[in-house]
């Protein structure tokens, strides 16, 4: 005797139960893990004036890339929200500045930070996704 399966009905089936990493997960966009790239850190912040500054440019470790951000670890003290500019130079020395902010911090030997760029820069994407060396996360 087989045994049947029920089909769920299009209401339960939408409204299932979503593992995990389903509802952990909130990136919008295809990541990237590279090795031909260096990245340089700028944190910015303001003067008392109201005038932007830009402290000291520091090289980071990139873990993964996409169009809409990236994921670095260093030692620079970083929090939620602020405001950085990382410098995206790919190896044939074509680079671009991405502003953006820090969205995630995970604790760990070296603290990993999430950073969402201000805004997508589709020449930059375009650039990530033509050069040789892909490796998808």
């Amino acid at each position: 005797m087989q045994a049947q399966t029920e089909v769920p009905n299009n209401q339960n089936w939408f409204n299932q139960h979503k593992n995990v990493p389903f509802t952990t997960n909130r990136r919008l966009g295809v990541r990237y893990i590279r090795d031909d790239i260096l990245v340089s850190l700028r944190k910015s912040h303001f003067l008392r004036l109201g005038f932007p500054s830009m402290n000291e440019e520091t090289f980071v470790r990139l873990l993964d890339i996409s169009s809409k951000g990236a994921s670095i670890a260093t030692d620079v003290k970083l929090s939620v929200n602020n405001k950085v500019n990382l410098t995206i130079t790919f190896m044939g020395s074509k680079s671009f500045d991405m502003p953006g902010r820090v969205v995630r911090i995970t604790k760990a030997n070296r603290p990993i930070y999430g950073i969402k760029f201000d805004e997508v820069n589709n020449r930059m994407a375009d650039y990530l996704v033509s050069a040789r060396k892909l490796a998808f996360k």
